[in-house]
């Protein structure tokens, strides 16, 4: 019978294998029920380990935990990151699912907040993440502002620097993290007997593992921003586009007082603005729009432009007036092109240019 550490191992293996490199589309059937089948497995470990075996209690330290016990620590991680790809592919409805995926989605970070505070019970965790969870107020609903140190001033805009900072600093960490278990993990190799450098190996494990919890945590939450959103929004109803389109002051449209007064005199005066709209505009403006009317400007003021930039088009051939066919002068200067031309063409007989080159 295989040992519980063991049970873990190949439950992270077969998560990794079956989850992480799968090929499956996550909304497919197939991968939801893989993704069933593994968290089952790690709910039902979860429950030997900790109701059954009880190898961890609130009262106890670092110290008192097994060596071999540490890496159980990170159940909730995998299980955490499992349960944050569960959708309910069965439900017809786009709403539906979507509340649904939210409920999921609040639920694997409970579970990984759950995570990050056993470690810091055990004091595994980095101090600057121990502060941040002292800062959450309700620690297993956290919000995003909360994640990173936030100006005191609402109205200060370095916040966004700020978090910059922060996540540089997280890095930084991390990469130093990093770099102890190569180092830790070449001294266990040495002597595979000494376990105050496999605990130490363990514990750096158990902080790289918060390093992407912490991660996993923040796109998480961006995507329950998000899914919230969206499922807060009334739905949209069917003439709901037609009717903004006709709400539209600047739009097409076929009432009286708007065709009363012509755009343009007959003699090229513009005598009233009007804004030039096609259709791969109006897509557009629906896109990447102001949310409200942005300036216009006058056909001088467009034209003036164009100019400027050098769009338009200007010179050529000035246009050749109508002749009278009665007009002697015409007819005797056509007269004497048209015999100049067949003179020419007598002269010059056609393929009698470059004979040259003639074998």
């Amino acid at each position: 019978m295989s040992s519980v550490k063991d049970q873990f191992r190949y439950l992270v293996s077969q998560s990794e294998t079956q989850i992480g490199s799968s090929k499956l589309r996550q909304d497919s059937k197939k991968f939801q029920d893989l993704l069933i089948h593994n968290i089952a497995q790690f709910l039902e470990l979860k429950t030997v380990v900790y109701s059954r075996l009880a190898l961890f209690s609130d009262n106890e330290s670092l110290e008192d935990l097994s060596t071999a016990s540490m890496p159980l620590l990170s159940i909730d991680f995998h299980l955490a990151w499992l349960i944050s790809r569960k959708q309910a592919v069965q439900l017809q409805d786009s709403k539906d699912r979507n509340v649904v995926r939210l409920k999921f989605l609040r639920k694997a970070v409970q579970v990984y907040m759950q995570f990050l505070v056993s470690l810091q019970n055990y004091e595994i965790l980095e101090t600057g993440f121990a502060k941040k969870l002292d800062r959450i107020e309700n620690v297993y609903e956290p919000k995003l502002e909360e994640l990173y140190s936030q100006p005191s001033d609402a109205k200060d805009l370095t916040s966004a620097h700020l978090k910059r900072q922060q996540k540089i600093e997280v890095y930084q960490q991390n990469k130093e993290n990093e770099a102890q278990i190569k180092l830790l993990d070449l001294k266990y190799n040495e002597n595979s007997s000494n376990d105050e450098v496999l605990r130490d190996l363990q514990k750096a494990q158990l902080r790289q593992t918060a390093y992407r919890a912490i991660n996993e945590i923040e796109q998480v939450l961006y995507e329950i921003e998000l899914l919230s959103n969206f499922v807060a929004s009334p739905e949209t109803p069917p003439n709901f586009e037609a009717n903004l389109e006709s709400k539209d002051p600047l739009a097409y449209t076929e009432k009286v007082e708007a065709l009363n007064t012509p755009l343009i005199s007959k003699a090229g005066k513009v005598l009233r603005n009007f804004t030039l709209v096609d259709n791969k505009s109006r897509m557009k403006q629906k896109v990447f729009g102001y949310g409200q009317y942005g300036p216009t400007m006058s056909v001088e003021e467009f034209l003036e432009n164009e100019f400027e930039s050098g769009r338009v088009l200007q010179g050529g051939e000035e246009p050749t007036p109508e002749q009278d066919e009665d007009n002697e002068e015409w007819q005797d200067r056509e007269t004497y092109k048209a015999r100049e031309w067949d003179e020419f063409k007598e002269a010059n007989a056609r393929g009698s240019g470059n004979t040259l080159n003639r074998g």
